[in-house]
């Protein structure tokens, strides 16, 4: 039995509702590599508070989740408004990094939400789960391409013809996995998910700045 499904968060592209693109860009004379963000690696957590600046585009609307030119590896920004309503449910290993976002000279209550897709590889189940290797054009060069372990996905990444990517054919996952209200596909596209749970609160809450999508291509069996 499979479950409800989940959906793909990302930025929104209404700039009706976000004001400008992109909303936020680095503040000048913020050095990212003195304990900043580029010195986070996506898959651990720095044995440092790391400090990230941003300035808003002074056409930009503050909204909840905030889309910059950070250029952040992993995670997004929200404000404590989403923060608080994603920490009441179920989220692998985290930090909310706090951060500052200027809008002018005012300061705004913003995070850095940082995450371990926590036994991605060891969930994963072999049996089923297959990528597409595809050409730039979009014609499908071989529909089934078995996923295997994450050093060989990698590998298998970093070889292929700069002409050709691979994209989810369908990924499921072993029952475990449910436990979890947000996940990503770690390196096989990198797609942040999120529980119909989750989705259905960030709806009803109204919470602004996020395109959610059905991702039929995840699937968690119970």
């Amino acid at each position: 039995m499979i479950n409800e499904g989940y959906y793909r968060i990302r930025r929104s592209d209404d700039l009706q509702e976000t004001g400008h693109y992109p909303q936020a860009h680095l503040r000048k004379g913020y050095n990212p590599r003195k304990d900043g963000h580029f010195m986070v690696k996506h898959y651990e957590f720095p044995d440092f508070v790391p400090n990230l600046e941003l300035e808003l585009h002074p056409e930009a609307i503050a909204t909840n989740y905030l889309d910059s030119t950070a250029g952040l590896n992993n995670g997004f920004i929200v404000d404590n408004e989403l923060r608080l309503l994603m920490s009441s449910f179920t989220l692998p290993k985290h930090h909310f990094y706090p951060i500052k976002v200027y809008k002018g000279a005012e300061l705004l209550d913003y995070y850095w939400f940082h995450f371990l897709p926590d036994n991605f590889w060891e969930m994963i189940d072999y049996n089923t789960s297959y990528m597409e290797l595809i050409k730039s054009s979009g014609e499908v060069i071989d529909g089934f391409v078995p996923i295997l372990s994450k050093s060989e996905m990698v590998k298998l990444l970093n070889s292929i013809d700069w002409s050709l990517y691979l994209r989810i054919g369908q990924i499921y996952m072993k029952p475990e996995a449910a436990q979890y209200d947000l996940y990503k596909t770690d390196c096989l596209g990198s797609n942040i998910l999120i529980s119909k749970n989750l989705k259905d609160s960030i709806t009803k809450a109204g919470l602004t700045g996020m395109e959610i999508k059905p991702f039929d291509k995840f699937s968690i069996s119970k």
